[in-house]
């Protein structure tokens, strides 16, 4: 393991591991980290002391195959460890010291990634066996299970920073969100390639991935927001005045949807934004993707034509910038007369 420094400088190379060294992580307070290995251990390192140099202080040796994962929790005070055997390790720790406080069973095969929700209320691991689980670190229990999640083995899993989301990557070349709270399925990132790593920035705006074509993709978050149940028929009307009929594929009413007062919040807004034309309605889209919508809400000729939407974008941008001129022609007129108006009165007062 190297050691680097913010100025992307040597700082330190440990060695300690016999074979390949899997995975690292960093204790929150930055003062110690654990790494994992092909030789079954989990090691446990100290922050620099004098000369500046790392030193390891403990050895877990409670797998019985290769370390795919090590994590901290946000506070700092729990270790996790997934490995080959299908085991989760979870530590108590406490000062470079870790204590292993329960062994979660449940996996059908190699555990690969794990991450803590930012409360540190939830554990949540990607298996092999194409599953996402949500476990309680507090006893060890199992509060979730996402089976088949993806249609091949789990590579990696990551809560966001602001805890409403959770990414995963798998083998079948997809990442999905997922909402954090219900463990809905949000959206689905159909790739061209193979994600193995992912994680979301501290700002919870982007999703960073590594891939086996050997790039590193950075995907915005932020245009996934989860938009409120409430907002749907709204949404739906925005893409009907947008998209018009043939792009869009609509929901049903429901019981939570009264007739009457949606029926008047459609029309105004429908008013403001087809009165309001090409620049309300850009002003709308710049935040608002098809991916931000629910996900029953999908354009179904956005992406296999765009070429229409393109055009009916700038004709109504056409027919709106002609409606403009034609207002303003107007105006200029009016102006016009009333200025001889004022003429002729000024006139008749003099006579």
């Amino acid at each position: 393991m190297k050691i680097i420094s913010p100025s992307l400088e040597l700082v330190q190379t440990l060695v300690g591991h016999v074979g390949p060294v899997w995975c690292v992580t960093v204790s929150p307070s930055g003062s110690h980290f654990a790494s994992g290995g092909d030789d079954e251990k989990v090691m446990i390192w100290s922050e620099p002391g004098e000369g500046g140099e790392w030193a390891r202080v403990q050895v877990l040796e409670d797998h019985t195959s290769l370390i795919r994962t090590v994590c901290f929790s946000p506070d700092g005070k729990q270790l996790a460890t997934g490995s080959w055997d299908y085991l989760i390790n979870l530590y108590s720790f406490n000062e470079g010291s870790a204590i292993l406080a329960h062994t979660l069973e449940g996996h059908t095969s190699f555990v690969r990634s794990l991450s803590f929700s930012p409360d540190c209320k939830l554990l949540c691991s990607g298996s092999s066996d194409e599953s996402i689980k949500f476990w309680n670190p507090a006893d060890g229990s199992l509060v979730k299970s996402i089976d088949q999640a993806h249609t091949n083995g789990v590579n990696s899993v990551s809560y966001s920073p602001n805890g409403r989301v959770l990414v995963s990557a798998g083998e079948d070349t997809t990442v999905k969100m997922w909402d954090a709270e219900t463990f809905e399925l949000k959206h689905t990132f159909k790739q061209d390639t193979i994600t193995t790593q992912l994680t979301i920035t501290a700002d919870s705006n982007y999703i960073v991935s590594g891939n086996s074509n050997h790039t590193v993709r950075i995907t915005p978050c932020r245009e996934f927001t989860f938009v409120p149940s409430c907002l749907t028929p709204i949404l739906n009307l925005i893409l009907h005045i947008v998209y018009k009929w043939e792009f869009v594929s609509f929901l049903e009413q429901n019981e939570n949807t009264p007739s009457s007062p949606l029926e008047k919040v459609m029309r105004l807004l429908g008013e403001c934004v087809h009165n309001g034309g090409y620049n309300v309605t850009s002003e709308i889209l710049s935040f608002l993707s098809p991916a931000h919508l629910p996900i029953q809400i999908t354009p179904t000729r956005w992406s296999r034509d765009p070429e229409s939407l393109i055009l009916f974008m700038r004709d109504r941008f056409e027919r709106s910038q002609a409606v403009i001129n034609q207002q303003r022609a107007e105006i200029k007129c009016l102006q016009d007369r009333l200025s001889e108006y004022r003429e002729e009165e000024d006139s008749e007062e003099e006579a």
